[in-house]
């Protein structure tokens, strides 16, 4: 099939005939483009999913012009919740979209056989033109292969899915760059399914608090259960802005290469990267400019992408949760941060949870975990243990032993106390091969480091002083220019 760019009011009739003959076509909204077909013809919506590759158990949002649309009665059952109307009110034409209840009309494959249906009212004139030409509600997820970064200009679009539709409708680069929020209204509290470009916070002060989801909640929302939002290189995610992190991170091996940075303007002026994207200066322009910086950076062909974004308040929000995605959820390796060292022994009573709890007594932004290789899940540390840490301010008292498959998530380094434990877990964890190392030879001891069991309290008193000492030599290597205490 042939794929056409289309402009202006003729082409929005051209788009709407495809509409109107089967067929889905791609149009600006004022979050990112979207992939909209006929909602009520199931052949129609079916090509949306062929066209995406996207699974068929993801629901699909409905673009409507209002609660007051002639298609609303076929759409949503009655009754909706009274505060449900004053979200309309509030926020519609916007981004923001509603999972309500749904008429059984619905096509199943908009529904993702649920009996819900997700609704919203696009603002972007384009969008609300295109609707009424074609006189339908449009079922449309983002303009782009499935797990790919949304699309914000016709150009991305069209680098995904030229072929695939007859029409690309170009209105421009889209205004807030990020999907819309979507608000569960069926359930009470209601619930935050997926942040977006309508803040947690606006909603709030409408309706009150937002509940937080749970598995099966997030299914009646896009964009929360499969992959998506990633680039073609693997991405990494720091979660600080704190320049000692980001170069500790990057003095490692697989940073050597070609590599991209995408950061706001302040780190991509401090940190010398081969290829740089910046996000700007404020969370809206990082909205904006977030996926075309994904998408750039994959054109730059670099090997990973190291992304900074610590902001969560507002539409700060919704970035951190497309990158949660994009990191977790990639092709090839990834990482979601904050960063995190990984203390790992045998049983995790002693000697981890100890090194654990006297790194984490000192300040600064890269925290610790630890787990064991032998461990029994939920045994106490041993009473030694919490004893001897204790004079240099560290608690161990409701520490929890885990074995090592219990950890989440991607250590910078993981630490063990003897070469055998560290063999363990390469055998284990070999997505960690590369990052175990053996905790003395980290800090430029010989040996390993004994096990204190059975062998009285003067022993733990010896090992907490031995560890203090090496966690500074190693918080040096890390983050040099962090303080903490060195005498209990």
């Amino acid at each position: 099939m042939r794929t056409e760019i289309v402009r202006g009011p003729e082409g929005i009739e051209q788009a709407a005939h495809w509409i109107r003959q089967g067929w889905p076509v791609a149009f600006p909204t004022e979050t990112v483009y979207g992939l909209g077909a006929n909602a009520f013809d199931e052949t129609a919506v079916a090509r949306i999913f062929a066209a995406k590759g996207r699974p068929a158990d993801n629901p699909l949002i409905v673009h409507v012009l209002g609660a007051d649309d002639l298609a609303w009665s076929r759409l949503v059952a009655e009754p909706v919740p009274k505060e449900a109307v004053a979200l309309w009110e509030r926020f519609w034409p916007g981004p923001l979209t509603l999972i309500l209840p749904a008429r059984p009309e619905v096509p199943a494959l908009v529904r993702a056989g649920l009996k819900t249906v997700a609704v919203r009212a696009p603002s972007h004139p384009v969008a609300r033109a295109l609707i009424a030409a074609a006189g339908v509600p449009l079922a449309a997820p983002s303009a782009n292969r499935s797990g790919r970064p949304s699309p914000t200009t016709a150009e991305h679009v069209y680098e995904d899915l030229a072929g695939r539709i007859p029409v690309i409708v170009d209105g421009g680069p889209t205004e807030a760059g990020v999907e819309s929020t979507v608000v569960d209204v069926t359930r009470r509290p209601f619930l935050l399914l997926r942040p977006g470009a309508t803040p947690r916070e606006a909603i709030e002060a409408v309706v009150g608090p937002l509940g937080q989801p749970d598995a099966a909640s997030s299914r009646r929302s896009p964009g929360t259960r499969h992959r998506h939002y990633a680039p073609r290189a693997p991405v990494t995610w720091v979660a600080e802005d704190d320049l000692q992190v980001i170069r500790a991170l990057l003095s490692q091996a697989a940073w050597s290469g070609r590599w991209g940075l995408l950061a706001p303007e302040a780190v991509v002026r401090a940190i010398s990267a081969p290829v740089a994207f910046s996000l700007g200066t404020d969370p809206w322009e990082a909205a904006r400019r977030l996926y075309a910086g994904l998408r750039e950076l994959d054109r730059a062909g670099v090997e990973r992408i190291l992304v900074v974004w610590s902001q969560r308040q507002g539409v700060g929000e919704a970035v951190a949760n497309r990158l949660a995605k994009a990191a977790g959820e990639g092709e090839g390796a990834a990482t979601v941060a904050p960063l995190f060292l990984l203390f790992v022994c045998s049983g995790n009573t002693c000697r981890s949870p100890m090194a654990e709890a006297l790194w984490n007594r000192l300040e600064g932004p890269l925290r610790a975990q630890s787990a064991g290789v032998a461990a029994v899940e939920g045994l106490p540390a041993a009473a030694e243990a919490v004893r001897a840490v204790a004079p240099w301010g560290a608690d161990l008292s409701r520490h929890r032993s885990r074995p090592l498959e219990a950890v989440e998530g991607t250590p910078l380094w993981v630490l063990t106390m003897t070469r055998a434990q560290a063999e363990a877990v390469r055998r284990r964890r070999p997505e960690w091969a590369d990052r175990v190392r053996l905790l003395t030879e980290m800090v430029g001891e010989d040996g390993e480091v004994a096990d204190p069991i059975g062998q009285g309290q003067a022993a733990y008193d010896i090992l907490a002083t031995q560890l203090v000492g090496w966690l500074e030599r190693l918080r040096a290597q890390l983050v040099p220019a962090a303080e903490g205490k060195t005498e209990p």
